[in-house]
């Protein structure tokens, strides 16, 4: 089967809201087994919603649509559908007596607009709501499907996971199959680079399929994508190509996490692994750090706290970093970050001090240029600093800085 997708709203056209039903919908049909060719957005117009309606029966066998389904008179995706199809609304007493008598068990007045919601396209069934008043939309010929569901993310999800996927699932011709990927994930490294290393199997794989793309101005993902009749052999497929990837060289060391994993996540449980713990000192990160690994939960097992130490003279007082060696060296050097990291590891007392500091712009300090950034690592076994340099507006060189600082840790991890 193939499928489309139409959100419906000028909300979404506008930028006033962001779509997160078309990412649910479109995982629920590739765990179905449902190839999605398309997806569109249409504002609160009539002929233009019955236009993308028409155009996806056209190319594909099944039209999924969210929003549009409410009482008011901008919700237009019921007239769209019959539009589309050359038919008529049609009233329907029991959609009618459904709403009155959700309206009366709440003690609510039912608004003559809201029974605009008993009317549907002559033709088409209702799909009930069990957790809204807008019931969604059936209709069902010659192997052609249309599903219309609300927009409110409860009621979509309830809908289409109790009635569109069950339909889909028992309509399908042949014998089943799931669409099954994974996503690995990638940190320090840029998407052509990672990507030529696996050229080869960028361009020849067929099942799984590889494919990269950028994540957040930080990441490289590697979409893997199975097609397979059962989870346990999408796992043995996913397993192995997983395996071929990470063994190119320039590759693996890259790769953090899968999925829903994040580059602090995975660091602080290889932290809790070795029962121990961190502290940071902050200069140019000014937080942000402390912030991305307190994000993490469970993150107060193995991280004791930090110090925002923006101003020389804190360095000084509370990080016990040398006056004469700021004089020397300034404030962005690696030789202040290493003391930064060693300080902060000796007055929490944790396993390992991680530091940052640097010039954030827009304008430099200290003469240096901006995005001029070191980090450093200190632990029993001594210091690591290195200098790595961000780029781009200062949110993002205080952002991309607190990652690397979490990425420095995370490979002295992986190398014990």
């Amino acid at each position: 089967m193939r499928a489309e997708i139409l959100c419906v709203g000028s909300e979404l056209l506008l930028g006033q809201i962001i779509d997160t039903n078309a990412p649910y919908i479109a995982g629920q049909l590739a765990r179905a087994g449902v190839d999605l060719h398309r997806k569109q957005t249409a504002g609160d117009n009539l002929d233009r919603i019955a236009d993308c309606i028409r155009g996806g029966l056209d190319r594909a066998e099944v039209v999924v649509i969210t929003g549009g389904l409410g009482p008011t008179t901008d919700d237009l995706t019921r007239e769209a559908i019959a539009v589309a199809l050359g038919v008529e609304l049609e009233y329907r007493e029991e959609l009618a007596e459904g709403l009155r008598a959700f309206f009366s068990k709440r003690n609510f007045k039912l608004g003559d607009s809201t029974l605009r919601q008993a009317y549907l396209p002559a033709g088409t069934t209702s799909i009930p709501n069990p957790v809204g008043t807008a019931p969604g939309v059936r209709y069902e010929k010659d192997g052609k499907f249309i599903f219309a569901i609300p927009g409110v993310p409860r009621e979509m999800k309830a809908m289409l996971d109790g009635t569109i996927i069950p339909a889909l699932l028992e309509n399908m011709e042949g014998e089943p199959q799931i669409i099954v990927s994974r996503v690995l994930r990638a940190f320090g490294i840029g998407e052509s680079a990672l990507a030529d290393p696996i050229e080869d199997i960028l361009t020849t794989a067929t099942n799984p399929t590889v494919a990269p793309l950028i994540f957040g101005n930080t990441e490289v993902h590697l979409r893997l994508t199975a097609k397979v009749k059962t989870e346990e052999e999408a796992k043995v497929l996913l397993d192995e190509m997983e395996a071929r990837i990470r063994a190119r060289k320039g590759v693996g060391e890259y790769l953090f996490g899968r999925d829903e994993e994040t580059l602090p996540s995975v660091t602080l449980r290889a932290l809790r692994g070795v029962g121990q713990t961190l502290a940071v000192a902050e200069s140019v990160t000014g937080g942000v750090l402390s912030y991305f690994i307190t994000e993490v939960p469970g993150s107060s097992e193995v991280y004791l706290g930090g110090v925002t130490a923006y101003h020389p003279d804190l360095k000084r007082q509370l990080l016990g970093v040398p006056a004469e060696l700021i004089a020397e060296h300034s404030v962005v050097s690696a030789e202040v970050a290493a003391a930064m990291a060693e300080g902060v590891r000796r007055i929490t007392g944790a396993d390992f001090g991680l530091a940052t500091t640097g010039e954030a712009g827009p304008t430099s300090a200290t003469g240096k240029p901006v995005g001029t950034v070191f980090l450093a690592l200190a632990h029993a076994e001594g210091t690591i600093a290195l200098q790595k340099d961000g780029w781009g507006d200062r949110d993002s060189i205080r952002r991309r800085s607190a990652l690397n600082a979490v990425d420095l840790l995370r490979r002295h991890l992986a190398a014990e």
